[in-house]
């Protein structure tokens, strides 16, 4: 009778306030002491806080409140300022587990410690919580319920497909990971909840790749899946992986599997596109390396010099061609099989390969062969190759792109080889200067004709055009 719990959220006007006050000068009926307790107490309009502070300055000597809320930044500082704070943290997961442990053996209860440490998980640091779902555990399956029944009853089943779902996008088998999206479709399943899933569980492989395992909340079965699958992905793929599911959007048809299926292809099909700036600057032909910002031009002279270039004939600046010389006589000992590489040139072979990448699965595989790397070495039966930049070469040497790769060469060479991989620095090209420099050809464009052998300007008559 002397406690009194007051929601104000529901009775957050003036006149509650005014009501409260007159029943607070009553004395309590049984203890010393008569308790209020205002819970949500932000909730209350900026006139009712005002009418509630003349009485927290000036209360009953037999009155004490209790304020509770969630958001302390919402209530105003005069009321504050009055009352002593105290700052209530979420309970820790093992103490949680211990009461519970308490609260089954004093009723009588049997459960395992991975079915508590499952409770206390979802409970998410409220004790309250906890124990209500363990009351709602023992309501539906009895005193003495399995791991399974607890999960079920917490609503924490997970589809092992959604682990298998995130190995298949980064496997790049979009062919698969539309098949097992199609066939969670058909058993039924929530799609909105099996793409938290898959969202989740590339949460925890993010995680253990960080060296953060013990953050983990999936049940045990999966930990170890994550734990496996975080060696051989990348964190950046890990990364852009959770950014592509978690921007996945339901809520135009929560059973449509079209989301989904979109978020899959986007991953596999367009990962260039989704590659920060950095990396898709790798993937530009060796071809078009601009020189040295010191030799450009002026701006102007500059544009005079590219309308001169279109202008004149092609004839005038010879590329150098490369000759190749012819091969040297190989002793009767030597094994062809180890030049026939070269007959056709590195870069040939490289596109030999791309050309043979004839799976649905290759398609990544062929985007990392196009213009980042090159042969370095085609000795006996081993093929090194040399790529550009670091980024390629991991992801080249994680998953199964390596075991691809010496499948692919062994069929282009006709012979089983061994590939190995290393980085190397790209060679630029040496491009031919123009004669006479950006004032020449800046002069030519103005009319400017050069002399001939007898002091007449080419095209034209003494004294003209000089």
């Amino acid at each position: 009778m002397d406690f009194v719990e007051q929601d104000a959220a529901s009775h957050n006007s003036v006149d509650d306030i005014r009501q409260l006050r007159e029943n607070v000068i009553l004395t309590p009926m049984a203890g010393k002491s008569k308790v209020y307790l205002l819970d949500e107490v932000h909730m209350l309009s900026k006139s009712a806080q005002n009418a509630l502070l003349k009485t927290l300055e000036e209360p009953p000597p037999h009155i004490r409140f209790v304020l509770a809320t969630t958001e302390p930044h919402s209530v105003s500082s005069t009321i504050i300022s009055r009352c002593q704070r105290f700052d209530l943290k979420r309970i820790a997961l093992p103490a949680a587990i211990g009461r519970l442990s308490q609260v089954c053996e004093a009723e009588g209860y049997t459960l395992d410690e991975a079915s508590l440490g499952e409770i206390g998980r979802t409970a998410s640091g409220s004790l309250r919580d906890a124990i209500n779902s363990l009351e709602q555990v023992v309501t539906y399956y009895g005193p003495s319920p399995e791991a399974e029944q607890v999960r079920e009853a917490l609503g924490l089943n997970v589809d092992a497909r959604s682990g298998a779902l995130a190995r298949i996008a980064f496997d790049g088998d979009l062919a698969g990971g539309l098949k097992l999206i199609a066939d969670v479709k058909d058993d039924g399943v929530d799609m909105r909840e099996f793409s938290r899933q898959v969202v989740r569980y590339l949460r925890g492989v993010l995680l253990t790749k960080a060296g953060a395992a013990d953050l983990l909340d999936l049940p045990l079965e999966a930990i170890e899946a994550v734990k496996s699958d975080s060696k051989r992905m990348s964190p950046s793929e890990i990364v852009r992986a959770l950014r592509t599911f978690g921007a996945i959007d339901f809520r135009n048809d929560v059973q449509s599997s079209l989301p989904l299926e979109l978020a899959l292809i986007e991953f596999v099909s367009v990962a260039d596109d989704a590659a920060p700036a950095a990396v898709r600057e790798t993937s530009v032909s060796p071809t078009v390396d601009m020189p040295a910002p010191a030799a450009a031009p002026p701006p102007v002279a500059a544009r005079v010099a590219d309308r001169v270039e279109q202008a004149e004939p092609q004839t005038e600046v010879k590329t150098p061609v490369a000759v190749t010389p012819a091969p040297p006589a190989t002793a009767p000992n030597d094994e062809p099989a180890a030049q026939a590489p070269a007959a056709g040139g590195d870069g040939d072979l490289i596109e030999r390969v791309r050309a043979a990448c004839s799976k649905p699965a290759d398609n990544q595989l062929s985007g990392l062969l196009n213009g980042s790397c090159e042969i370095t070495s085609t000795e006996g039966d081993t093929v090194v190759m040399g790529f550009y930049h670091t980024f390629h070469l991991e992801r080249i040497e994680s998953g199964p792109f390596s075991q691809r790769l010496q499948e692919l060469f062994s069929q282009v060479l006709g012979k089983t080889v061994d590939v190995k991989f290393e980085h190397v620095q790209r060679q630029k090209e040496e491009r031919p200067k123009p004669s006479g420099g950006h004032l020449v050809q800046a002069a030519r464009e103005l009319g400017a004709r050069p002399k001939g052998p007898s002091g007449i300007a080419e095209g034209g008559q003494s004294g003209e055009g000089q």
